[in-house]
C-alpha cells in the first residue's frame, strides 16, 4: 500500500508488485497474475484480513505463513473446505521459526558474502533520544526499517 515500499521490494528482486490499496480483490488479482495462485504467501503485519488475503492467494497445495503479530482479539476467516480440497496449509511462525544455533551462522555467512541484503533495508538510524520519533515513523510506515542505535 506504500509505493516507496513497493519500489524497494522490486529493488530486492520482486518481479511483480500489487498495491493493495488500488485493488478490490487482492487474492483474485494474484491468482490471475500467477495463473492459479502462489506456492507460498507470507503475512507480515498481523492483520486478520491480510491473513485471509494471503491464504486466498494460494494455489493448490500452497502454504500461507503468518509472521505478523496481531492484536489479541483479531480474527481471520477462511473457507474450511479449501484446506483439504485444495490441500492448502495455514501456519504460524514465531520469530521466523529460527533455530539460532543452525540458522544464524548460515545467515551471517550469506550476509558477509554479499548475498543477503540487510544494510539496504535500513532506511534510517535513530539515537536513543530520537526513540519517540522512531516509533512515530514506524507507525506512519515511513521507513523500510528504522534502527535505534544505543551508544
Amino acid at each position: 500500500m506504500n509505493p516507496a515500499k513497493l519500489e524497494m521490494a522490486r529493488e530486492f528482486g520482486a518481479t511483480h508488485t500489487i498495491n493493495a490499496a488500488e485493488e478490490e480483490n487482492v487474492a483474485k488479482t494474484i491468482k490471475k497474475l500467477t495463473g492459479g495462485g502462489v506456492d507460498y504467501a507470507f503475512e507480515c503485519i498481523g492483520v486478520g484480513d491480510v491473513v485471509a488475503q494471503a491464504y486466498n492467494s494460494l494455489g493448490k497445495a500452497g502454504v500461507a505463513v503468518v509472521l505478523g503479530v496481531s492484536k489479541p482479539k483479531d480474527e481471520t476467516t477462511i473457507r474450511t473446505l479449501t484446506l483439504p480440497s485444495d490441500e492448502r496449509e495455514l501456519k504460524g511462525s514465531w520469530f521466523g521459526s529460527a533455530r539460532p544455533q543452525h540458522d544464524f551462522p548460515r545467515l551471517l555467512a550469506l550476509y558477509r558474502g554479499g548475498k543477503l541484503k540487510l544494510d539496504e533495508l535500513i532506511t534510517r538510524t535513530y539515537s536513543i533520544d530520537e526513540a519517540p520519533q522512531a516509533f512515530e515513523d514506524l507507525k506512519a510506515g515511513s521507513n523500510a526499517r528504522g534502527v535505534i542505535v544505543f551508544d
